[in-house]
């Protein structure tokens, strides 16, 4: 019976004893847990200092839940180490994140489900001269990454880039930023790349841009010189953020090299691309190449191919910022070698039916300086152009043209003689809206125009002077006592080795042009379009 008792009495007291130590064990983890919060903190510094080589500072961290510890924490700046006179490095409101007490324990330490809320991440400008030290990316392939983030989801994220320190006497340029609102990376560490997905809203053109690809390892002496590729989807862009022009843009294409200097490769489509208010909306296509420098904004444009309509264009050029303001400065070098006028007309007249059509063959140099106001103000543009085998729409002008050769030819009465078809060239410049041509010369058999003037792209004003050379003599362009008459000044009009060399003017607007011929200071005039005006 005492035997019976004595067991009894175990058995009682191991229930005690088993809740006399889970008490004590709670008592230690309260104990700690009141510690809990200092050595997280003082964990992710030296851990994050370790990784980038630089100071890192940690507001408030809260620690909750075992055996899975929650951590949240305020006001995370990693600096870029040496550079006290520049933004943090990386910047964080708001962290939240997983870590199992086993992960501890770990070697690398996996971080699970990190939440960052409001990051910055400033990119220093590149320095001219490299520290002899070894770069940083060399130094970060010999490390072990101590963390790996498994999952990191970024809400509102932005990107800057500070430009060089402005030499003396010039002001310095404004940083570059490109907003981010959802970042989403996988398997982040220091040590090795690690890839990321994204979309942000681009301001200007406004429309959504879709990234994803790879990023890293970090050069921790140069993060310019980080490496990045990947590719992107730009959607519903509107061009008309940009004064002058319309249309919507989508564009694909992807993108390699270093941060601070990025290959860039796509297309791109406009099905309705116009200038504002004057012509018609004409489909352009892109492919492109270019170098882009994400410290300023800077790109060179390698050569371009837009397909405007049916017409190939072939381009090169840059945007370069100018240091007084955020604006840029685009040079672009163009030629067109077998184009069609209809296409390029479409743009600049607002008509449904164009013109004028035939082959035609373009090159210049276009200027869009950094100033306010419509594209087509502030636009210079130098070039040349030939069009051979133009072909007029109208019939009236078909008509005309057919008289007129007819009559230069010396066979005014001959009705199966003469043609429409005409040549064309001209060397222009184009600025504030108005394009000066020093030399326009149109020709069809039997006759040349050689003329200067002016026309303005908004209104279709034209004003132009010049002279109309015929191969025959003045007396042969009519039939009956006109001729007869007429023979008498032949003499006076035969010039240059020309039958006839006369006065002529060009004015109106596009749509009602008139034609000035001048005889003995007596000038006969032809509007289009009206029957009853004096020139036949």
């Amino acid at each position: 019976m005492s035997q019976t008792a004595r067991s009894s009495r175990v058995w009682f007291l191991l229930p005690a004893v088993f809740l006399v130590v889970i008490l004590f064990a709670a008592g230690i983890l309260f104990l700690r847990a009141r510690h809990m919060d200092s050595f997280v903190r003082l964990w992710v510094i030296r851990s994050l200092s370790q990784q980038f080589e630089g100071r890192v500072e940690l507001g408030a961290v809260h620690v909750t839940g075992f055996p899975q510890l929650g951590v949240s924490g305020e006001d995370l700046a990693i600096h870029f180490d040496g550079h006290t006179d520049v933004p943090p490095l990386i910047h964080v409101d708001k962290f939240t994140f997983r870590l199992g007490m086993l992960a501890l324990l770990r070697f690398p330490r996996h971080v699970s489900a990190v939440r960052i809320e409001n990051m910055t991440i400033t990119i220093p400008a590149r320095e001219d001269k490299r520290n002899p030290k070894t770069s940083g990316a060399g130094k970060a392939n010999k490390l072990i990454s101590s963390v790996i983030l498994d999952e990191v989801t970024c809400k509102d994220t932005t990107l800057v880039t500070l430009p060089r320190k402005a030499e003396p006497g010039k002001p310095q340029k404004a940083a570059l930023e490109w907003a981010i609102h959802d970042l989403l990376l996988t398997a982040a560490s220091v040590d090795k790349p690690f890839h990321f997905h994204g979309t942000l809203t681009n301001a200007k053109p406004k429309g959504e841009i879709d990234t994803s690809g790879d990023f890293g390892p970090w050069d921790l002496d140069d993060p310019g010189m980080t490496p990045v590729s990947g590719a992107y989807k730009f959607t519903d862009a509107d061009l008309g953020d940009f004064p002058g022009i319309r249309g919507i843009l989508s564009s694909t294409g992807k993108f390699g090299g270093e941060l601070a200097e990025l290959q860039v490769g796509g297309e791109t489509d406009t099905s309705d691309f116009s200038l504002d208010k004057i012509g018609k909306p004409v489909p352009l296509h892109t492919e492109f190449r270019a170098t882009v420098d994400g410290t300023n904004g800077n790109t060179l444009l390698h050569p371009v191919r837009a397909t405007l309509g049916r017409s190939l264009i072939i381009a090169e050029g840059s945007v370069i910022q100018e240091p007084e303001n955020r604006t840029h400065t685009i040079v672009v070098n163009f030629g067109a070698p077998n184009a069609r006028i209809e296409d390029i007309l479409r743009l600049a007249v607002d008509s449904d039916k164009p013109f004028l059509t035939g082959t035609v063959k373009i090159k210049g140099k276009l200027v869009v300086p950094p100033s306010q106001g419509k594209a087509l103000e502030k636009l210079i543009l130098d070039g040349e152009f030939g069009l051979d085998d133009a072909r007029w729409s109208s019939q009236e002008v078909r008509e005309a043209l057919e008289a007129l050769s007819r009559r230069a030819e010396g066979k005014p009465a001959d009705e199966d003689a003469g043609s429409a078809v005409s040549d064309l060239r001209g060397n222009f410049h184009v600025e504030k809206g108005i394009v000066k041509f020093s030399s326009l010369t149109f020709s069809v058999p039997g006759a040349a125009i050689d003329l200067t003037g002016t026309y303005q792209l908004a209104g279709g004003a034209l004003d132009f002077n010049g002279h109309l050379r015929l191969e025959a003599k003045l007396s042969q362009t009519v039939t009956g006592a006109k001729s007869f008459f007429l023979k008498a000044v032949d003499p006076f009009f035969s010039k240059d080795g020309a039958g006839a060399l006369v006065p002529i003017s060009v004015t109106g607007t596009r749509e009602h042009a008139t034609i000035g011929v001048t005889i003995f200071h007596k000038t006969v005039e032809k509007k289009l379009g009206d029957p009853k005006s004096s020139f036949r």
